[in-house]
């Protein structure tokens, strides 16, 4: 039913990736986090994120109380291991049933809805240059380049009594592109900068890596990471189609955590299959 493209890069500046992303049309979960530097753990605390919220999902939760439950596990884990403790993540994710998508948010990964005619910011980030905008202190133009654009007010992970996970829904349509990103993208690039891709091509693997080869372009100077999703024309015909199409690509040191998860899935079903052929010896 859908087509998608992920992909990551560490940037021009990093010393490693701490960002993470999901793709899994099975659930329909397309997710992007970005671990909050500052301890050296901004890596494993998005992977805490990205893990946590793919098996909530799988146990039935539902988005937000995914993102709830991984903001704790990051909490418990500083608590009982004080050498991570401060570690967080934002998260942007998007689940779908059919159409209709729910997109969830904590921090300043955002999320886009993208047609021939515009693109729509779907999230408002959780940062103080946001927060001086809505107050009326400062102006549109200003909040992309503020001081404070870098100022988190909400992170996963980071107990705040005002702490919140935002949440909209909406419809996907033929012809809509709906973009998942880090801030490693939206602070280089500007959003009818971003919009202009979606103009020039229309294969989501050449829009993304058009996208990032222009953020390094601009200086890289953050993990960039992005998540398109579309609806595949085919089955908008056929509804009964469901091959999966979703691809990614990323950097090896990024994509550690997601290789050590299928490795482990690969041994528990050898483990299963020989147990089963032991049965019937």
């Amino acid at each position: 039913m859908f087509k998608s493209f992920s992909r990551t890069h560490i940037g021009h500046v990093r010393a490693c990736n701490e960002d993470s992303f999901v793709a899994n049309e099975e659930l329909g979960l397309w997710l992007v986090a970005d671990g909050v530097g500052g301890n050296g753990f901004g890596d494993f605390a998005s992977q805490v994120v990205s893990q946590t919220v793919e098996r909530k999902l799988r146990l039935g939760s539902t988005l937000k109380e995914s993102i709830v439950d991984a903001h704790k596990t990051i909490i418990k884990l500083g608590e009982s291991k004080p050498d991570v403790k401060g570690m967080a993540s934002t998260v942007v994710a998007v689940q779908f049933k059919g159409e209709h998508f729910v997109i969830c948010w904590v921090g300043d990964s955002r999320a886009y809805l993208i047609n021939d005619a515009e693109i729509e910011p779907l999230t408002a980030d959780h940062n103080q240059a946001q927060y001086l905008f809505e107050q009326g202190e400062i102006t549109a133009d200003e909040v992309r380049t503020h001081p404070a654009q870098r100022m988190l007010m909400h992170a996963v992970g980071v107990d705040d009594e005002h702490w919140l996970v935002d949440q909209v829904e909406g419809k996907l349509f033929a012809g809509e592109t709906l973009l998942l990103c880090s801030d490693g993208l939206t602070g280089e690039l500007a959003d009818d900068e971003i919009f202009a891709s979606f103009k020039k091509e229309n294969d989501l693997e050449l829009i993304a890596n058009h996208l990032i080869e222009k953020a390094l372009e601009r200086g890289g100077s953050d993990n960039i990471t992005i998540a398109l999703v579309s609806l595949d024309k085919s089955s908008c015909d056929d509804m009964n189609y469901t091959q999966p199409l979703a691809a990614t690509v990323s950097d090896p040191i990024s994509n550690a955590g997601s290789a050590a998860k299928f490795v482990v899935f690969g041994i528990m079903a050898a483990l299963l299959l020989v147990a089963v052929a032991l049965i019937f010896i």
